[in-house]
C-alpha cells in the first residue's frame, strides 16, 4: 500500500536527497579567496557537474549493487568513483570543562575518468575541498576555516593504503590499529580554529546498508558508505590563539559514488546522535519541502556491541518544535525536535547549540551541532550530535 501523503514519484527523489544529505559537504558553493596557482575559481558544484561532457564524467565507475566492504582498503580513497566524502563530527571537552562541537568535511570531486597525458605540473584530475566548523557551548556563532585545492603538484590528494587524504596542510590518515578498529590522525586549521586529534575507533565499521533505513538495495542510490559512529579523540584545539588540550567522541562517515545535483521538491532531515552507554541513533526523515503530506521517518539504534535495531515510520514520533529563519537567505529550517520511539520507551529533545548554523547559502542546508536530553525506560539519558536539514518552503502565514 502506498504511504499516505507520498506518491510513487517521490521514491526516486529519495535516491538523490539521501545522497545529497550524506554528501552535504559536496553540494555547496565553493568560496575561497585567491591562494596562488593552486587555487580554483569559485564555481558551484552544480556548475562543475554541468560540464560532464567536457570533463569526461561518464567514464567513472558507478555503485550499482551492494558489495562487502573490505578493510583496511575501504578506509582509503576510491578514485574510480567521481565523488567521495570523509565527514567527521563530534564533541570535545577541555581541562576547564569547556565544550566544543566540531564538523570537518573533506570532499573529492573527480574531473575526468580518463584524462589525456598533460605535461604541466599544475594539470589536475580532481579538486578537494575541506571545511572545518566549530561551535563553543554557551557562545553564539560558528567559527570556520576552509581549503579548496586542485590535486596537482602534491597540494591535495588521497591514497588507498595506507589511507591518507590531504589538502595542503590539512590531512586525515590511518596511523595503525586493526583494520576494523583503526587509529587515525587528523590535522586541520588555519586562521580560524585549528584541530589536531588522535582518533581510536571504539566500534567496527558499520555499512550504511546494514542500518535498514532506506528499505531497499543500497546500490540503487549510487552510493557505498560506512560509519565509524564512536571514535575516542584526544588532542589539541587552538582557538583565539590559545591552545587547549581536549578529549571527546567523534563520528566518521565515509561515502563514495555518484554525485547528485541539488534541488527538487523533497527534503530530508538527518539526525546523528551519540547517546550515553555507547549507543548511537541515526534517523532519516523524508518530507515534502512545502510541508504537505506526511513525513516518513526511519531510525536505527546502534547498541554498545555494534548490533543494530531498526525502526520504521509507525514506530517513530518525530516532530519539530522550533524553526529558525536565516537572516541571509530567508530560508526556514526546523532546528529543534522531539523524537520518540515508544517500543523502546525513548523520548528525546534535540536542541541546537546555536541557531545560526546554516551550512551554505547556495544549497540552503542547515547542518548544526545539537544536544540531546530525555529519558529511556524511565531513566535520564543525554547525548550530542548533529542534525542536517534542507530548507522548508514557508506557507502563506510565514513561520
Amino acid at each position: 500500500m502506498k504511504p499516505r501523503g507520498v506518491d510513487a514519484r517521490m521514491k526516486p527523489l529519495l535516491v538523490l536527497i539521501s545522497l545529497l544529505v550524506l554528501l552535504a559537504g559536496l553540494a555547496s558553493l565553493w568560496t575561497l579567496g585567491s591562494r596562488g596557482p593552486e587555487s580554483m575559481p569559485t564555481p558551484s558544484l552544480d556548475a562543475l557537474l554541468d560540464l560532464d561532457l567536457d570533463l569526461g564524467a561518464e567514464g567513472f565507475a558507478e555503485v550499482v549493487e551492494d558489495r562487502p566492504l573490505r578493510f583496511p582498503e575501504d578506509h582509503g580513497a576510491h578514485p574510480e568513483y567521481r565523488g567521495e566524502l570523509w565527514n567527521l563530527f563530534g564533541q570535545l571537552t577541555d581541562a576547564e570543562g569547556g565544550r566544543y562541537a566540531f564538523q570537518l568535511g573533506i570532499t573529492r570531486l573527480g574531473l575526468a575518468a580518463n584524462p589525456p597525458p598533460r605535461a604541466s605540473a599544475w594539470a589536475a584530475n580532481a579538486v578537494y575541498r575541506g571545511r572545518l566548523t566549530l561551535v563553543r557551548a554557551d557562545e553564539p556563532g560558528v567559527r570556520s576555516a576552509e581549503r579548496l585545492t586542485r590535486a596537482a603538484s602534491g597540494l591535495a590528494g588521497a591514497d588507498v593504503q595506507p589511507m591518507s587524504v590531504w589538502i595542503e596542510d590539512w590531512f586525515l590518515s590511518v596511523s595503525d590499529g586493526e583494520p576494523n578498529r583503526p587509529r587515525m590522525h587528523l590535522v586541520a586549521g588555519g586562521e580560524g580554529p585549528a584541530l589536531t586529534l588522535d582518533l581510536i575507533a571504539g566500534k567496527s565499521p558499520l555499512p550504511f546498508a546494514d542500518l535498514g533505513l532506506l528499505g531497499g538495495d543500497i546500490g540503487e542510490i549510487g552510493l557505498q558508505a560506512y560509519l565509524l559512529p564512536r571514535m575516542a579523540a584526544v588532542g589539541t584545539l587552538i582557538l583565539d590563539s590559545q591552545s587547549r588540550s581536549v578529549e571527546g567522541q567523534v563520528w566518521l562517515d565515509h561515502a563514495w559514488g555518484t554525485l547528485p545535483r541539488s534541488g527538487g521538491q523533497v527534503g530530508l532531515n538527518r539526525f546523528s546522535i551519540q547517546l550515553d552507554q555507547d549507543r548511537e541513533l541515526l534517523c532519516l526523515q523524508l518530507r515534502r519541502e512545502d510541508g504537505t503530506g506526511t513525513p516518513i521517518p526511519a531510525c536505527a539504534l546502534i547498541l554498545a556491541d555494534g548490533q543494530v535495531q531498526s525502526f520504521r515510520r509507525r514506530e517513530i514520533r518525530l516532530e519539530p518544535f522550533e524553526r529558525w529563519l536565516s537572516p541571509r537567505t530567508g530560508a526556514r529550517y526546523p532546528v529543534a525536535w522531539r523524537l520518540g520511539i515508544p517500543i523502546l520507551d525513548l523520548e528525546l529533545e534535540l536542541v541546537p547549540r546555536t541557531r545560526d548554523q546554516e551550512a551554505d547559502d547556495a544549497v540552503r542546508l542547515w547542518s548544526g551541532a545539537v544536544q540531546a536530553v530525555g529519558r529511556l525506560g524511565g531513566d535520564a539519558i543525554a547525548g550530542h550530535g548533529r542534525i542536517e536539514t534542507t530548507a522548508e518552503v514557508a506557507g502563506p502565514a510565514g513561520i
